[in-house]
């Protein structure tokens, strides 16, 4: 059912779950369960009439599916036009502060993390948890899919642009970035704008869900026709645009700061 972005009665404070599907298999005549695991996401787009969908998706358990619901916990407070806002409380529509001036939210996701959910294709085995940046900012947790901004003032000589992103786990170090595995779930959630963007969050800043340049030949035309199905809000995932800033890694960030 489509409804007006205007309506923010409509939360996207989803009550998704993650879920196992087996599948019985023979191996010389005798069963043998095999478990594929899957996890439910749910999604929210502002359509171009600016109504907005809602949908759920039972999606593979694997990195390239949950980014696009992990990388922010609930209560993670996200900078707005209006304010400061709670994630679990943004709609499709609402304004964003980001680098680039205010952002329209357009497609809005969420999944949980479960302790007890493992398995060797799933990223949500942990979370990370950071300092707020500033005085008045609580501590920051996040999914494995979120991406930090980082700033050197070699990189407009190196790369030609201002900062670069790269993935928070990379920067675990036990002291102020840890690694954590909550007792209970924790609702994660993530967002797309109308253009890539980076947000601040906590104080941080950290980039808006962007899918990447993933081709059929790398993840697979049937896998990568699912993820964009998901995003019903563009045609397709060309259509999320250009990043904002390259995506790297803490090691190649490291390499740059002693060439």
């Amino acid at each position: 059912m489509a409804q007006t972005s205007t309506d923010r009665s409509a939360t996207t404070d989803f009550n998704a779950y993650a879920v196992s599907t087996d599948k019985v298999a023979t191996f010389d005549g005798q069963p043998r369960r095999d478990t594929t695991l899957t996890r439910t996401i749910e999604a929210a787009a502002l359509l171009p009439d600016q109504t907005v969908s809602k949908d759920s998706f039972t999606v593979p358990a694997s990195s390239t599916f949950e980014a696009c619901a992990s990388a922010f916990a609930r209560g993670t407070l996200i900078s707005t036009v209006m304010g400061p806002i709670a994630v679990e409380d943004l709609i499709p529509g609402d304004l964003v502060e980001t680098h680039r001036g205010p952002q329209p939210i357009v497609w809005l996701g969420s999944t949980p993390y479960l302790p007890d959910f493992a398995g060797d294709t799933t990223s949500l085995s942990y979370l990370l948890r950071m300092p707020g940046h500033g005085m008045n900012q609580s501590d920051l947790l996040l999914g494995p899919a979120a991406r930090l901004v980082v700033r050197q003032d070699r990189f407009a000589d190196l790369l030609n642009c201002d900062a670069v992103l790269a993935p928070a786990s990379d920067y675990v170090d036990g002291d102020r970035v840890l690694r954590v595995t909550p007792p209970g779930p924790v609702q994660l959630y993530h967002f797309a704008l109308q253009r890539h963007g980076i947000i601040r969050a906590n104080g941080h800043e950290l980039e808006s869900y962007h899918p990447g340049r993933v081709s059929g030949a790398e993840i697979g035309t049937s896998v990568r026709a699912r993820l964009q199905s998901m995003f019903k809000h563009v045609a397709s995932l060309e259509a999320f645009g250009d990043l904002a800033f390259p995506r790297t890694t803490r090691d190649v960030i490291e390499t740059l700061r002693v060439a």
